[in-house]
C-alpha cells in the first residue's frame, strides 16, 4: 500500500464512479417497484451506525483490495499469461464474496462482473486507491441502504423489498456493474499511474 502522488485523485474518480452507478441501479429498484422507500432514521440514533458504515466499509474494502488484488496480481504478474491473473484473483473475489451474498448463480456471475471492474483498475493504475475507490463507493452507497452487512439498523435510509420482480429489475444486477466497467474502461486514461510516472521520471534523468 503506498500513497503515491495521485493517490488522492485516483480514489476520488473511482469512489464517483462506484457511487454514482450503485445509486443508479437503486433508484433504478425504487422506479420499478422492486424497492420501496418508507422513509429516514432518525438522525440523532443513526450517527455513529452511519459512521460505522462509512469506517467499516473502508476498511474492509481496502483489506480485499490489497489481499485480492494488490497481492494476488504482484504474485502472479509475469509468471502467467494475464488472462489467468485476472481469471484467479476474480474466481478468489467471488468466493470471498459467497460468505456475504450467499450461494447463487446470480450472485457468482454478478460477482465475476464486478470483479472485472475492479481487477482492471488496479491492474491498468498499478494503483490500489483506484480499485478501492470503487469498492468503498459502490459499499458506501450500499450500506445507505442495507447498513453493515449484517446489521440492517445501520443503515440511513428505511426501505423494504416488495417482492416485485420483472425481468428488467433482475437484469439490473448484471446491467449496472457491466456498464460500470466499460466507464471505467473508457476512463482509466484519466487516472494517475505511479508506475509510468517513476519510468517516466527515469527516462527524463538519464536524458
Amino acid at each position: 500500500m503506498v500513497f503515491h502522488p495521485g493517490w488522492k485523485k485516483n480514489f476520488f474518480i473511482s469512489f464517483l464512479i462506484g457511487f454514482g452507478f450503485w445509486m443508479v441501479m437503486f433508484g433504478l429498484q425504487f422506479y420499478v417497484g422492486y424497492l420501496e422507500f418508507v422513509g429516514v432514521h432518525d438522525p440523532v440514533n443513526v450517527i455513529m451506525p452511519v459512521v460505522e458504515v462509512f469506517i467499516g466499509y473502508l476498511v474492509g474494502s481496502l483489506i480485499n483490495d490489497l489481499i485480492v488484488r494488490g497481492y494476488v496480481i504482484n504474485q502472479l504478474k509475469g509468471r502467467i499469461h494475464i488472462v489467468w491473473v485476472f481469471t484467479i484473483s476474480i474466481a478468489i473475489y467471488t468466493l470471498d464474496d459467497y460468505w456475504y451474498a450467499g450461494f447463487s448463480l446470480s450472485n457468482i456471475i454478478f460477482s465475476i462482473i464486478l470483479g472485472l471492474s475492479l481487477t482492471l483498475a488496479y491492474y491498468k493504475t498499478g494503483s490500489i486507491w483506484a480499485d478501492t475507490g470503487l469498492h468503498y463507493g459502490l459499499n458506501i452507497a450500499y450500506g445507505l441502504f442495507y447498513g453493515l452487512v449484517g446489521n440492517s439498523g445501520s443503515a440511513l435510509f428505511i426501505i423494504k423489498e416488495t417482492g416485485h420482480e420483472t425481468a428488467f429489475s433482475n437484469l439490473l444486477h448484471y446491467l449496472v456493474p457491466a456498464s460500470m466497467f466499460l466507464f471505467v474502461l473508457c476512463t482509466i486514461k484519466f487516472y494517475t499511474n505511479p508506475v509510468s510516472n517513476i519510468k517516466n521520471r527515469k527516462i527524463t534523468i538519464s536524458q
